[in-house]
């Protein structure tokens, strides 16, 4: 009898514990710093989205603190050092360089969730997709590379000659464009290596190449994300030189094609493991980083008609284009 008393006992205590501690899981207002950098209003609004769908509520338990750096690395370290001062309970960082100065200054038991990071594993960011390693985990917006030669050779055929577009000294373009380098070799096709630091660099280098090769390519990079791509565009436009894109905006905003990852799907995918984070107490090194698989091969029918190129849909899947 007493022993059954003193089950019964603790099977009420137990639950009373874990209702006190639901009761305060749902009372608490959760800290989340948003690392914007260049800004991905999508990107954030897709975190959001996927926050708020498993019961994170912004007004209600959730407080966002939101710091937009722009490319300069001493107004991200600060925005950074504000979240840390603000004990933020988790933070949504995007791109390579602003994540890497997030991993740099928070601690390391702060939960750090990105996107927007192409080689997060390359870079030095996390171990590897399945097991960071750390206290970071997130999305990607790597493609396949091998779904940027085929969709060239579909639309343009006769091309030969490749120019690709990238910030100097960021991880994330330099390894993508060796690996393009690499690809485009076995294919038969030759590529010119732009490192460039500012717009204006990236204007006039293209206007040099003019003549020189069939079609630009843009890396997923802050140059390229940050005012690069629309300066190759303009050129493009003029010059009738077709752009091969790694970006989304960069398509709707007048690049020719491309396959590309969709920042908002990206960014529902990281709130999403944000929220078993918080909600469950998962480490983020228990959960893996994802791509968006398959990629949409995204197409500005406008920029293709004013250059003379006919897409060939027949030979295409899961593409659409710009509205």
């Amino acid at each position: 009898m007493i022993q059954r008393l003193t089950l019964t006992v603790c099977c009420v205590f137990f639950i009373l514990c874990s209702l006190a501690a639901s009761l305060e899981q749902q009372s608490k207002i959760y800290k989340i710093g948003v690392s914007e950098g260049t800004g991905y209003p999508t990107s954030v609004q897709g975190f959001k989205e996927a926050m708020a769908a498993a019961g994170f509520i912004e007004g209600r338990n959730v407080e966002y603190l939101s710091g937009r750096s722009g490319l300069d690395p001493a107004r991200q370290r600060e925005v950074t050092e504000e979240f840390k001062d603000a004990q933020v309970d988790l933070v949504y960082s995007l791109t390579t360089p602003g994540t890497a100065i997030i991993k740099d200054v928070m601690p390391a038991t702060t939960p750090i969730v990105f996107s927007v990071v192409t080689y997060p594993a390359d870079s030095g960011l996390i171990e590897s997709f399945d097991y960071s390693g750390n206290n970071l985990v997130g999305t990607s917006n790597y493609v396949e590379l091998t779904a940027y030669i085929g969709l060239l050779k579909t639309v343009l055929p006769h091309a030969r000659t490749l120019a690709i577009f990238r910030r100097k000294k960021e991880p994330n373009s330099k390894i993508q464009a060796a690996n393009v380098i690499r690809l485009c070799k076995k294919n038969g096709l030759q590529t010119i290596d732009q490192p460039l630091g500012t717009v204006e660099e990236v204007r006039d280098a293209a206007l040099a190449l003019v003549g020189k090769v069939d079609v630009f390519m843009t890396t997923t990079d802050t140059l390229m994300q940050g005012g690069g791509e629309e300066a190759l565009i303009k050129v493009s436009l003029d010059k009738k030189v077709p752009i091969l894109s790694s970006n989304k905006v960069g398509i709707e905003q007048g690049s020719t094609f491309g396959p590309v990852a969709d920042f908002y799907v990206l960014g529902k995918m990281s709130g999403e493991m944000a929220a078993r984070i918080l909600r469950e107490g998962v480490p983020p090194a228990r959960l893996q980083s994802k791509i968006q698989d398959p990629p949409l091969i995204l197409i500005n029918g406008r920029s293709a008609e004013a250059l003379g190129i006919r897409i060939p849909e027949e030979k295409l899947t899961n593409f659409q284009y710009v509205k």
